[in-house]
């Protein structure tokens, strides 16, 4: 892949150094994850992994979304009892974009209370969806 930018070469593994470098010296991410839920970024040989630490939330409270390039975490409380719930009812979010397409990869989701991890495989092919099911 050609970055037009600095006219070299950028290979997947090089974009996505640079990029998480970036997301996580970005202050606005540092306040998310103080304000909303925390969110790691890993990579292995065969996956990136993203992981949420998504307390006091059941599987059935939790979506996550693709769409091209960027994963959504949505989180709805709207269904905790009137004591539980924070002032605002509006679903919790968090977006994660990726710094290359990533819709046509398999991926999986898994909760083991409270920690959400999501793989993106980078070799294994998916299926194209837009909600990704969490086991």
């Amino acid at each position: 892949m050609q970055d037009n930018q600095h006219g070299s070469q950028m290979n997947e593994v090089e974009k996505f150094d640079e990029w998480v470098k970036s997301f996580f010296l970005d202050p606005e991410t540092c306040a998310l994850d103080h304000q909303l839920f925390s969110i790691d970024i890993y990579e292995s040989d065969d996956e990136y992994m993203v992981e949420a630490v998504l307390e006091n939330h059941d599987v059935k409270d939790i979506k996550v979304c693709l769409c091209d390039n960027e994963i959504s975490i949505i989180v709805d409380d709207t269904d905790k009892p009137i004591l539980e719930k924070k002032e605002d009812t509006l679903p919790t979010q968090r977006k994660i974009p990726f710094p290359f397409s990533i819709c046509s990869r398999r991926i999986t989701a898994e909760f083991s209370n409270p920690i959400l991890v999501i793989r993106i495989h980078k070799f294994s092919p998916g299926k194209t969806a837009e909600d990704i099911n969490i086991e």
